[in-house]
């Protein structure tokens, strides 16, 4: 993808997000992210807070070099001792951040709604 445009187009539809609710996270108005996707913006104010509200790399987005995903350090480098991730839950880690933004609410959902059965 060669330009800003559509590579914000398809970080955003990937994530399963409308141009609206893209912007309502971003905390912008929708025509700003409708000006940058038709290719009227070069260098939105916004897009640190554009590539994390979709999980993105910013220099992906804004220049198209990098990685896609944003870098996510090993959880040992977070938790240690009675914190520390499973292998188990490290892979199902991995599995979630390949889900688009719409199947991680669904998988979310389907998890409370199984804990609450319990109780």
């Amino acid at each position: 993808m060669d330009t800003l445009a559509k590579r914000l187009r398809y970080a955003r539809e990937r994530a399963g997000l409308s141009q609206s609710e893209l912007a309502r996270r971003v905390k912008v108005r929708p025509q700003a992210i409708q000006f940058i996707e038709a290719g009227h913006v070069r260098r939105p104010r916004s897009m640190v807070e554009i590539a994390r509200a979709l999980g993105v790399n910013a220099e992906w987005l804004l220049l198209g070099e990098g990685a896609v995903e944003v870098a996510v350090r090993e959880p040992s480098e977070h938790y240690q001792g009675e914190l520390a991730l499973s292998d188990e839950a490290v892979a199902i880690a991995r599995l979630w951040m390949e889900l688009p933004q719409s199947q991680r609410v669904a998988v979310k959902e389907t998890l409370l709604a199984l804990l609450k059965a319990q109780v």
